[in-house]
C-alpha cells in the first residue's frame, strides 16, 4: 500500500520524467489497470506523453491536467473530471469517455475520437474539438443544458444557446443539423 501511495504522489510532480517513471512503475504492478487509480485527485499532473494505454482511470479529477501527447487509447475515463484539461494531439482510440466532463478541455488535434465517444461525455461547453473550433452543441449534452438552466438560459431559443455556447447563430444550427444527421445515421445514440 505504501509503495502505490508513493507513485500516486510522484504523479504530482512538477518534472514530466518523473511522471512518466511512476506512470511505468503502476504499469508493471498492474496498478494502471486493476482499478487502483479510480477516484485518484490528479489535477495539474504533468503526464504529457504518458503511456496510459488501458488505463483504468474512471473517475480521476484531471482538473487542469496536461494530457499533451499521452496515449488514453482503451483508456476507462468514465466519469473522470478532465475540465479545462489539455489533451491536445492525445489518443484516444476506444476510450471510454462515457459521463466524463469536458468542460473547456483543449483536445486540439486529438487523434481517434468519434461522435459516439463525444456524444456519451456529460459536458463539453468551451471545449476546442480536436478541428480547432470551439464545441457547437451538436450532441445536446445532458450536463450542458443542465448548465444553461442553472445560468437560467431558455434552452429552446436557438438564438439563446448560441450566445450561452459563444458561438455564432448558423454555427450553432449547424451544430444542430449535424447533431440530428448523426442521430438518423446512427454514429450517435439519444
Amino acid at each position: 500500500m505504501a509503495k502505490i501511495m508513493e507513485l500516486i504522489r510522484r504523479l504530482s510532480s512538477p518534472d514530466n520524467k518523473r511522471v512518466l517513471q511512476a506512470v511505468e512503475e503502476l504499469r508493471v504492478q498492474g496498478w494502471l489497470s486493476d482499478g487502483s487509480l479510480v477516484g485518484v485527485p490528479l489535477c495539474h499532473v504533468h503526464m504529457e506523453g504518458a503511456d496510459l494505454l488501458g488505463a483504468n482511470l474512471a473517475r480521476v479529477d484531471f482538473h487542469q491536467a496536461h494530457l499533451q501527447n499521452a496515449d488514453l487509447s482503451m483508456a476507462n475515463l468514465k466519469g473522470a473530471k478532465l475540465t479545462r484539461a489539455n489533451l491536445q494531439s492525445a489518443n484516444l482510440s476506444m476510450a471510454n469517455l462515457s459521463d466524463a466532463d469536458l468542460f473547456k478541455a483543449d483536445m486540439t488535434n486529438a487523434h481517434n475520437l468519434t461522435h459516439s465517444q463525444l456524444a456519451r461525455v456529460k459536458r463539453l461547453w468551451g471545449a476546442i474539438m480536436p478541428d480547432g473550433e470551439t464545441y457547437d452543441g451538436r450532441y445536446n449534452l445532458s450536463g450542458d443544458i443542465d448548465f444553461a438552466r442553472w445560468g437560467r438560459v431558455n434552452v429552446d431559443s436557438e438564438e439563446a444557446m448560441a450566445e450561452f455556447m459563444g458561438i455564432p447563430l448558423e454555427r450553432y444550427r449547424e451544430g444542430q443539423a449535424l447533431g440530428a444527421s448523426l442521430m438518423e445515421t446512427g454514429e450517435v445514440h439519444a
